[in-house]
């Protein structure tokens, strides 16, 4: 079981209602794309074809997913992914 904290920001924040949330996986090699489907309302908007929808920048511990294998990249207990929805501020 592995615990990760999501954060979100932006439009997002209005669209979904929640600021952040913290996820409890029971999975030992957990990827981004598991975040995301464990959080069905914001995977709506950051999913298109199968990967990160244009515009939307992601982040893995301050690392930007792009570099980390995108919704392959693993993420493991205590890490945090934070969501910026494209032209968003903090």
């Amino acid at each position: 079981m592995i615990r990760v904290k999501v954060e979100i920001f932006g439009t997002l924040r209005d669209k979904l209602g929640w600021r952040e949330k913290v996820l409890e996986l029971p999975l030992d090699n957990a990827t981004l794309a598991d975040v995301l489907n464990a959080l069905p309302d914001l995977k709506q908007y950051v999913v298109r074809d199968g990967d990160i929808a244009e515009g939307f920048l992601v982040f893995i511990n301050g690392i930007h997913a792009q570099f980390r294998g995108k919704l392959k990249a693993r993420v493991r207990d205590g890490d945090e992914v934070a969501v910026f929805p494209p032209g968003a501020g903090g």
